[in-house]
């Protein structure tokens, strides 16, 4: 598909700017809700060939931020963004943002809506515990991972303390929630850095998908579930490359796009970060450095981002090793 074609299909989906209140206008999402057991979620797929790169957001972020980059992606290989449970278009599920209900929800997502493997997991910031859970559930189903800007510190505050959730028990993440109510905050009015790289009609859709977000949160209501479903997580993978000296992922293709430069053997078994480890998961490992980029480097650095998912699609389906820099 040319590029500028997609970009226009993009665009066709995402009407002029609306000079009235985020929520006064709806928009219609451009992929498919697809049935994943009695709830829908949003699947946006373009392009052909294999393997297929799956696009998954970080926190808080949805599938149309990563609008810079499919497009240029799906001239290569077949490529799907998505919107989690509870986010976008996707209807909220029983565990939203649980690593556990994630790779469920995706695992079905994707066999529901017809797409094949091998796939090619790419997780921007928290997406990155995501996508490495579910190669562990599903290896076959998995020819690669890549880790943009993986979540490398999340902590929580313990009595006026900051504490690393890995380092934090049950009960003390258990005693930050609920939140309050004035953890709301005000109704969001504009999208800023580094939203303000999308086009005005994407910068729309996004302010009114930010503005649904804020309607329906209730701080008072929130729970821990998604923070011990991370922690336990992030002790998994830490245990993972602490208890070998070899790599845990053998020779599956693993590619770490960050804004540091890759990780020195000390820094290995740190648990001061979580992002080092991911330079020594597989033998067969790229590191690629967005210099100067802020964290969403599909934003801030989108031609760097498709350049390196197309470099790795051609390794995947030729079986050859990842390039290196």
């Amino acid at each position: 598909m040319p590029l500028q074609l997609a970009r226009i299909l993009w665009l066709l989906f995402f009407t002029q700017v609306s000079a009235l209140s985020p929520a006064s206008k709806e928009y219609s999402p451009p992929g498919k809700l697809i049935d994943v057991g009695g709830r829908k979620l949003h699947l946006y797929c373009t392009g052909t060939g294999s393997p297929t790169v799956i696009l998954i957001a970080g926190g808080g972020a949805f599938s149309i931020d990563w609008a810079l980059v499919q497009p240029k992606v799906a001239q290569s290989t077949r490529v799907c963004s998505y919107d989690r449970a509870g986010l976008a278009w996707s209807d909220p599920g029983p565990a939203d943002e649980t690593v556990e209900q994630t790779i469920s929800d995706l695992h079905v997502l994707l066999k529901n809506g017809g797409e094949k493997g091998p796939f090619v997991l790419v997780g921007a910031s928290v997406g990155g515990i995501y996508i490495q859970a579910y190669q562990r559930a599903f290896p076959k189903e998995v020819a690669g991972l890549v880790f943009s800007n993986s979540s490398n510190r999340i902590g929580r505050l313990v009595n006026g303390k900051p504490g690393l959730i890995w380092e934090l028990n049950e009960e003390q993440i258990r005693s930050t929630f609920p939140l309050t109510a004035s953890d709301k905050g005000p109704a969001p009015t504009s999208e800023d850095d580094p939203f303000d790289r999308l086009s005005p009609d994407l910068r729309s859709v996004r302010l009114w998908l930010d503005y649904k977000l804020w309607q329906k949160w209730e701080p008072t209501k929130e729970t821990a579930d998604s923070t011990l479903s991370w922690r336990k997580e992030f002790l998994t993978e830490f245990a993972e490359t602490d208890s070998r000296k070899d790599r845990p992922l053998g020779t599956l293709p693993v590619v770490v796009l960050s804004s540091d430069p890759p990780a020195s053997e000390s820094d290995r078994h740190s648990h001061d970060e979580a992002a080092p480890r991911l330079d020594f998961l597989s033998t067969n490992t790229l590191h690629v450095r967005a210099t100067g980029s802020g964290h969403e480097i599909h934003l801030y650095q989108s031609d760097l981002v498709a350049k390196t998912l197309v470099q790795s699609v051609l390794a995947i389906r030729n079986g050859t090793l990842l390039p290196k820099q």
